[in-house]
């Protein structure tokens, strides 16, 4: 596989923004247009395929891709609209079987902003899911669908923040560090949501922190959250300031060092390859 992306029309630069079921969504930026004109492009690096989207004709910075080739060979493309006080306004949504923008505007039930730190999408079911802050403070868990009609939110288990979440075997996971009701130990938890009804968080997983990392709290140099595996219970992170990349298995309670990250930058995407030919993308 290209590493580089050759592949992609001529650019300067290119910033990967998403990944998902081995598609990758990237920001392109042409070098024969204007200063800071860009544009999105959605690519397999294990076929060398992409296509260019269109102009939504929204002045956005945070966009993801939706697509599970299970259910169907289309993918959308969604973007988080921002008035200037940063709450959302709307989403606007690219899908390759109509070649077209919708926008629609908030229909939650409350105003939501993207929480500061680096903000995970997790597409599943059919919905794109994502934390955000209420005007109430409160951490919360926004959904929406492909068609902008469906628009849920509800609380992060415990009321915690800065929590990370993913999809894994099929169901919506949520990931934290979280003080037991006696205030002296830390645990890093997992919960798994059951059904969108009832809104209910189930604990899924355990463990002190002091078995898994040596110390009793989680404020450690480099910790970043990268991925729990999509098919087993294991947990991905970075630790110190040599950025180690870790994998915590939640079954045996074992953690493993995989390799030095040092040099690398955030975003960290998950990356697995497709290698079907997709009529979405082309040439």
């Amino acid at each position: 596989m290209d590493t580089s992306f050759a592949f992609l029309p001529n650019h300067q630069q290119f910033d990967l923004l998403d990944s998902c079921y081995g598609l990758l969504l990237c920001r392109l930026y042409n070098v024969s247009a204007e200063v800071g004109k860009c544009h999105y492009v959605v690519c397999n690096p294990a076929t060398e395929k992409w296509v260019l989207l269109p102009d939504s004709g929204q002045d956005s910075v945070n966009a993801c891709l939706g697509f599970n080739p299970a259910l169907s060979s289309h993918f959308h493309v969604f973007e988080l609209v921002e008035e200037q006080d940063n709450y959302i306004s709307g989403v606007a949504v690219y899908s390759s079987e109509t070649g077209v923008w919708v926008y629609k505007e908030n229909r939650w039930n409350k105003r939501v902003m993207l929480i500061e730190l680096q903000p995970s999408f997790v597409f599943l079911n059919g919905y794109l899911h994502f934390q955000v802050d209420g005007h109430d403070f409160s951490r919360y868990l926004a959904v929406v669908d492909t068609d902008g009609e469906t628009w849920m939110n509800f609380s992060v288990p415990g009321g915690l923040l800065n929590g990370f979440i993913q999809h894994s075997q099929g169901r919506l996971h949520y990931a934290n560090f979280q003080r037991d009701e006696h205030g002296g130990v830390f645990r890093l938890v997992v919960y798994v949501l059951e059904n969108y009804q009832s809104k209910e968080w189930t604990l899924k997983h355990s463990v002190e922190t002091s078995y898994i990392l040596g110390r009793t709290d989680y404020c450690i140099d480099g910790f970043d959250w990268i991925a729990i595996h999509p098919e087993c219970n294991l947990i991905f992170f970075t630790i110190g300031q040599e950025l180690k990349l870790m994998c915590y298995n939640m079954d045996r309670r074992q953690l493993k060092v995989i390799c030095n990250l040092e040099g690398v930058t955030p975003p960290y995407l998950s990356y697995v390859p497709l290698y079907a030919e997709l009529e979405a993308l082309h040439i």
